[in-house]
């Protein structure tokens, strides 16, 4: 079965993994730049991994044997305010690339006064190149996800984004209902912290009127709980008695429209 993985840190993975995946199905991936970095990173850093993104990681992929692309995001955490704005202001020459199919992580954790400046700059851009943005969300377990969950909401309507073009990343069960009355697409990250595989496969069974507003995606994986999530998801909604077609829609249709990625098969 073949799938999309739309929210995938190639550059955190080994290549054999990868190439599992690729073995596995998996026609292309959406990479997405980190919501934050382990201590603190000039702007300088995030440029260059902006630039492996759009080079390495997508010439990576062909010879392992799917297609890369990349949505590109300033990390609100690990990076301080001068250097986001030297950040900001090269953001519009990456987005050009015909690699950039969305933007983010953007979004919000916590609140604070940086997270939120950070996030409506962004969506400024995103909505002045039309593109997509993929959100940060605080995780399943976050007690913090009831109240940020909805300001994240609240700020892209004041900002005049539409809230069809965003996905709201990270769902937990507890705000799946919120996520769905935004009118927005609603994340499935299938990780070690994050939902499990079981969880979402029955979702997605128990919901014919949302799959079309489902992205399914892996975020990271990790050795403990390996990477490969979405096939993981696949194999238990198939095992639960979802066709072929239904599980096809869902993890390769649904990103492959919803992105509007280039591939040809």
């Amino acid at each position: 079965m073949r799938f999309i993985d739309a929210h995938l840190h190639t550059d955190m993975i080994e290549d054999v993994q990868l190439q599992k995946l690729a073995m596995m199905g998996m026609e292309a991936c959406v990479i997405p730049s980190p919501h934050m970095f382990i201590g603190t990173h000039s702007a300088d850093t995030v440029l260059l991994l902006w630039e492996r993104f759009l080079t390495m990681e997508s010439t990576t992929a062909k010879t392992l044997g799917y297609e890369a692309f990349t949505s590109i995001g300033i990390p609100f955490f690990g990076i301080n305010h001068a250097d986001a704005e030297r950040c900001l202001a090269k953001l519009p020459d990456f987005l050009k690339n015909e690699r950039v199919v969305a933007m983010g992580e953007i979004g919000m954790d916590t609140g604070t006064d940086f997270e939120q400046f950070l996030f409506r700059e962004q969506l400024k851009l995103a909505k002045a190149h039309n593109l997509p943005i993929i959100l940060h969300t605080p995780i399943r377990l976050a007690p913090q996800g009831k109240t940020i969950t909805p300001r994240i909401f609240e700020i892209i309507k004041e900002e005049g984004y539409p809230v069809e073009k965003a996905v709201f990343d990270h769902a937990a069960e507890e705000t799946l209902d919120f996520r769905m009355k935004t009118g927005g697409m609603v994340g499935l990250s299938i990780c070690w912290d994050k939902m499990p595989p079981e969880v979402a496969a029955q979702y997605v069974i128990d919901s014919p009127d949302k799959r079309k507003k489902i992205i399914i995606n892996s975020e990271l994986g990790g050795e403990g709980n390996d990477y490969f999530m979405v096939p993981r998801v696949m194999l238990a909604m198939k095992l639960r008695g979802l066709d072929r077609q239904t599980i096809d829609d869902v993890c390769y249709t649904t990103p492959k429209q919803f992105f509007n990625l280039p591939l040809s098969w």
